[in-house]
């Protein structure tokens, strides 16, 4: 008996030391509205990301998605976050879902209608949302994509007190965007966030499909 609960023990911590070498988070802080905002990926067999919302000293989240299956592994990883002129909602981006958040009615939701994208501004109206690259790059030349690795000398930071207006979405403001950092070491690369100020806006961060 004494055998099979060290063979049972072995098996858990060699679990758990796996699990925390094949995870990793990043969190910043909405400081206006006392939330902190947890990006997380994990490696296995395959690839997925989630998001977490904890009220400031909080033990357990107060919000959370589901992991989100990333396809094309790794590299459709990331996740863009926004918010209303108003501060009333964030909207974070991750290509699969868009993810709402309402921090004064406690209110997290991922609908799938496409028709809750936030309104767009005149430059996004040109864009294409069917992948024209080269015709994107004439119109916006220069923006990098959401799916993109986080280039390794950009420096992470945090939310910023002032955020600049989204070139793409008509009444919200860019805040920033998690990503996988550029390094040779692929699987388990450190996640970052930058802030709006330290890195160009994703062209278009807010499309999903859904599936």
């Amino acid at each position: 008996m004494r055998r099979i609960f060290l063979i049972i023990g072995i098996i858990c911590f060699a679990y758990t030391v796996w699990h925390v070498a094949m995870s990793r988070s990043i969190t910043v802080r909405l400081e206006p509205v006392g939330y902190e905002l947890t990006y997380s990926m994990a490696w296995g067999l395959g690839m997925k990301e989630r998001l977490t919302l904890r009220k400031f000293g909080a033990f357990w989240p107060t919000q959370s998605s589901e992991w989100i299956e990333i396809w094309k592994k790794p590299y459709n990883s990331g996740m863009v976050v926004y918010v209303s002129d108003d501060g009333d909602t964030y909207y974070f981006g991750t290509g699969y879902r868009l993810h709402f958040f309402q921090p004064g009615e406690g209110v997290y939701s991922t609908p799938c209608d496409k028709g809750n994208i936030p309104k767009r501004t005149p430059l996004a109206r040109r864009l294409s949302f069917f992948g024209a690259d080269a015709a994107d790059e004439d119109i916006d030349p220069g923006a990098p994509r959401l799916f993109e690795y986080v280039p390794a000398n950009k420096p992470g930071g945090a939310v910023p007190s002032s955020p600049p207006p989204s070139r793409y979405y008509a009444g919200l403001r860019y805040l920033g965007k998690f990503g996988l950092v550029a390094t040779s070491e692929g699987r388990g690369n450190e996640l970052r966030f930058v802030a709006a100020g330290t890195s160009v806006e994703p062209r278009l961060g807010l499309q999903f499909s859904c599936g």
